[in-house]
């Protein structure tokens, strides 16, 4: 049997991999029936050398090869001579492909796939798209027993992208949580990548207008020792990108295509998007000239940067600014 692992999804292809040597049996079955190759160096004599060995106290050998097709020269050189090796696994040997990116439909491994299904079989893990995350997060957490709420799972999905660190945050907040969901405050309590998060409670109030949240907001990062040059940037950052994000939507693009352009995650390009329907590009251009007028009375000492922020704040509610 060939089984033709492939894909970027190198966390889902290693747990599939587990499993593999899981049916072969158990530890001491596994170290005398496993034995990995190196796609890149080994010839097709060897392959099938390594695949012809009988099984010692076990119904079947597993043979790992990584990277067999790496390297172009097995398309032009060798490719015939693999395909045959693959022809000739016996039924005691679960030869085990790993492709370390998507193979193309056309590839030679799939299509002999495609002509021996009762021999082998493919099985494709590409890495989760940005808008497929928080899915993938709450799927994640029900493997471990646990549950995310959306907020929650898209507030991680927006700090991480590596699958590997989301995996362990996940574990780690399912174990927390104790059976309860659990809750964007969770996420922000425990991921050590979370300090975006009370960040982007404070930007997301402003661009609702809440000043009253904004300013509690802001008042707790405050008091947890953020600095106020800081969470100054933070706000210049926010009404540059929503400022930006107005002009793209104003131009007919989507908020997605908007985002892409502006190089943001779909999740915040979304809540950006949303934020600036409450302003017209004037009164964008205006905050955003307000806070130019704002760093310099800051740096020059006219006015306490804490001031500066709450002042700031209060205008951004004050509806009746061009």
């Amino acid at each position: 049997m060939v089984i033709v692992l492939h894909g970027e999804n190198e966390l889902e292809i290693e747990e599939a991999l587990v499993e593999l040597r899981r049916s072969v049996g158990d530890a001491a079955a596994q170290s005398m029936n496993v034995v990995t190759l190196d796609g890149r160096r080994v010839t097709p004599a060897e392959l099938q050398a390594a695949c012809a060995v009988m099984p010692f106290l076990a119904a079947c050998r597993l043979v790992i090869v990584e990277g067999l097709f790496t390297r172009e020269r097995r398309r032009a050189r060798e490719e015939p001579a693999f395909l045959e090796a693959l022809s000739d696994v016996p039924p005691t040997t679960l030869l085990v492909l790993i492709e370390p990116r998507t193979l193309p439909e056309d590839h030679p491994l799939l299509r002999w796939i495609a002509a021996h299904p009762d021999r082998g079989e493919a099985r494709h893990f590409p890495l989760p798209s940005p808008r497929a995350l928080p899915e993938w997060v709450m799927a994640r957490a029900r493997r471990y027993g646990g549950t995310f709420t959306p907020q929650a799972a898209s507030a991680l999905a927006a700090l991480l992208t590596d699958l590997r660190l989301l995996d362990q945050e996940i574990q780690k907040l399912v174990t927390w949580a104790a059976g309860r969901p659990v809750m964007p405050q969770d996420v922000e309590r425990l991921v050590p990548y979370a300090a975006p998060i009370s960040l982007f409670e404070l930007t997301e109030a402003l661009g609702r207008r809440d000043v009253r949240r904004a300013l509690a907001a802001l008042h707790r990062l405050l008091a947890e020792g953020e600095h106020p040059l800081g969470l100054f940037g933070m706000i210049v950052r926010q009404f540059r990108l929503m400022l930006l994000m107005k002009e793209q939507l104003e131009k007919g693009l989507s908020p997605a295509e908007a985002g892409n352009l502006l190089g943001l995650h779909p999740y915040a390009a979304r809540k950006i998007a949303e934020a600036v329907v409450a302003f017209s590009m004037p009164q964008l251009e205006a905050f955003y000239r307000s806070l130019a007028e704002l760093d310099v009375a800051i740096k020059t000492g006219q006015i306490p940067d804490g001031v500066a922020l709450e002042t700031f704040i209060v205008s951004v509610g004050r509806r009746e600014i061009a």
